[in-house]
């Protein structure tokens, strides 16, 4: 929408929330004059000399729903241009502090190994629950274990007996403590039907040394056998604790 001034014939855009505030009385941002924008709307851009100047133009104009005021808290100008620079300040403004948030996170994931070589920053991880470091040293992030492969089949001689064999690696820049597998049966509905908490010591070689941890891209081997639990478990998931 569009209105006129009645004195300099000065355009302005508006919109209904600026008319409501003052009851359809506004104020001309470029000479000042008070008047009723209702009066002179237009939905397209006015052309030509569409209205006359008023006979009394420096009076006060008539009070149409609320009193005219000449102070700025009661008239709002329709000078607008300070208004939409603040907006678009702000809207910038909010944009850059989630542009600075965003990268900050980005940079923090990226060089998260070695932020946790700072005692200050590695102490508040450990707190926080994000990351747990042994008493020797050794990282313990199960999300940097990527497995690698897995599969589980009856045994090939002894009856009643499956297989599970898998392979995963260690993809930490440091060397990470050996996480607990967690094995879950599932049956045809994807339901659990069994669940194993597995220790390094269930499933490394007795002779493993267990407190050096597993080293960075390093691939390790695990072949487990146990009891089958029947027809109903068709199918697993590992997890690393």
């Amino acid at each position: 929408m569009y209105t006129r001034c009645p004195q300099c014939k000065t355009v302005h855009p508006l919109n209904a929330a600026l008319v409501s505030r003052a009851g359809g009385q506004v104020k001309c941002g470029q000479c000042h004059h008070t008047f009723n924008a209702l009066n002179f709307l237009s939905d397209d851009w006015p052309s030509g000399r569409a209205y006359d100047p008023e006979p009394h133009a420096s009076k006060a104009p008539p009070l149409l729903g609320k009193p005219a005021d000449n102070s700025n808290t009661a008239l709002p100008p329709l000078d607008m241009s300070a208004t939409t620079g603040s907006k678009r300040q702000t809207i910038w403004g909010l944009a850059a502090a989630l542009l600075l948030v965003l990268t900050m996170i980005h940079s923090a994931w990226t060089f998260r190994e070695p932020l946790t070589g700072i005692p200050v920053v590695n102490n508040w991880l450990k707190q926080s629950g994000w990351l747990q470091v042994e008493q020797d040293g050794l990282l313990k992030d199960p999300q940097q274990m990527q497995l690698v492969s897995r599969d589980m089949h009856t045994h090939p001689t002894r009856s009643g007996i499956l297989v599970l064999s898998l392979t995963f690696v260690n993809l930490a820049q440091r060397s990470q403590v050996y996480p607990d597998l967690q094995l879950t049966l599932l049956d045809a509905a994807n339901q659990s039907i069994a669940r194993r908490r597995l220790a390094p010591s269930d499933y490394l070689r007795p002779d493993a040394e267990i407190q050096s941890g597993l080293a960075t891209e390093v691939y390790l081997p695990v072949l487990l056998e146990f009891g089958d639990p029947g027809e109903q478990a068709v199918g697993f998931e590992i997890q690393f604790l």
